[in-house]
């Protein structure tokens, strides 16, 4: 009887969410018709790519997904990689902010650029664009909701979980953000970093994943209270949403560490066609090597941080794979 009663396309589930984004879409919409103030050209795949996104957020937080979220553990981890990553990182790929910053209003336009410009806000925007920083604030954004208590209390509270929500949005963004980052090091990370930190949130999705997946007890029983949607089996429900955290969400970075790839290409492409400037100068043997010796040189170090990054990944595969091979043996 509850599931006939439940409307999956009823009005938005948060007001709040509903004018944050629309608020989002108008200021881009108003800056389009700025080009002036933009300072740059935003084509048509970039467009594309903050409508996809944006809609992403949307669809999670008002569609038919955010009311079968409030019913099913499984729904509500589609919810979190809507939210977490992929909506964060459409928009970023379409590097939204000159647009943003056009549609504002003249007075909060400067005001923003006071504001940015005040020493004790550099110092927070560095520390929370650390690479090391932002990796560990979008893992802290999942796992820390994960908990079985916080992740409770936050379903049976709308405004907890939209807390929690807004929360994993700010992270993802942050994260992409500075994965990617159009500037070089030493601006920016390093290429290598960004691909570690990316294989680093793909070996903490598949330890949460698996761990969710493989339980033998129901953990989330606030679905229960009004009963799971569709009257799907309570386990069921919780290891399929398992799988969601360990496999679409790793395949939406490894996505990303494609594109860091290419971006990396495209950086050492940069780089080459810079070379002219480098000429006649000690450095550009180093950048640009032409003999064994030089070569040696300028691969040596970059090797060798290369081989520590793969011996991390790889320690961290086994350590993942030994934590997730006890708890089986454990739960049986």
């Amino acid at each position: 009887m509850s599931d006939i009663l439940f409307d999956p396309f009823g009005p938005a589930l948060s007001p709040v969410a509903l004018v944050a984004i629309v608020g989002l879409a108008w200021l881009y919409l108003r800056g389009t018709g700025r080009p002036r103030l933009v300072g740059e050209r935003a084509g048509p795949i970039r467009h594309g790519l903050f409508a996809a996104g944006t809609l992403m957020l949307a669809l999670a937080f008002e569609g038919p997904l955010a009311g079968a979220g409030q019913r099913l553990f499984f729904a509500h981890q589609v919810q979190h990689l809507a939210i977490r990553l992929l909506g964060p990182m459409l928009i970023v790929l379409a590097h939204p902010w000159p647009v943003l910053r056009a549609g504002l209003p003249r007075g909060v336009r400067h005001g923003l650029a006071r504001f940015g410009d005040r020493p004790a806000t550099r110092v927070a925007v560095r520390a929370l664009t650390r690479l090391d920083v932002s990796f560990i604030l979008l893992i802290a954004a999942l796992y820390f909701w994960q908990v079985p208590a916080l992740h409770n209390a936050a379903v049976s509270r709308p405004p907890l979980v939209l807390v929690a929500h807004a929360g994993m949005v700010l992270a993802g963004l942050n994260f992409f953000a500075v994965v990617f980052d159009r500037r070089d090091a030493p601006e920016a990370a390093t290429q290598s970093l960004r691909l570690l930190a990316l294989v680093g949130i793909i070996v903490t999705n598949i330890l949460l994943g698996s761990l969710t997946t493989m339980k033998e007890k129901v953990l989330y029983t606030a679905y229960d209270v009004s009963g799971r949607l569709w009257n799907f089996a309570p386990m069921a429900d919780e290891t399929t949403g398992g799988y969601t955290i360990w496999v679409p969400s790793s395949f939406v970075i490894i996505a990303a560490i494609i594109l860091v790839f290419n971006g990396w290409n495209a950086a050492e492409v940069r780089r080459w066609n810079a070379r002219h400037n480098w000429s006649g100068s000690n450095a550009a043997a180093l950048e640009f090597p032409e003999t064994a010796h030089e070569l040696r040189l300028k691969v040596t170090e970059p090797n060798r941080r290369m081989g520590r990054t793969l011996a991390l990944v790889s320690a961290a595969m086994f350590a993942t794979v030994m934590i997730t091979g006890a708890t089986i043996i454990y739960a049986f």
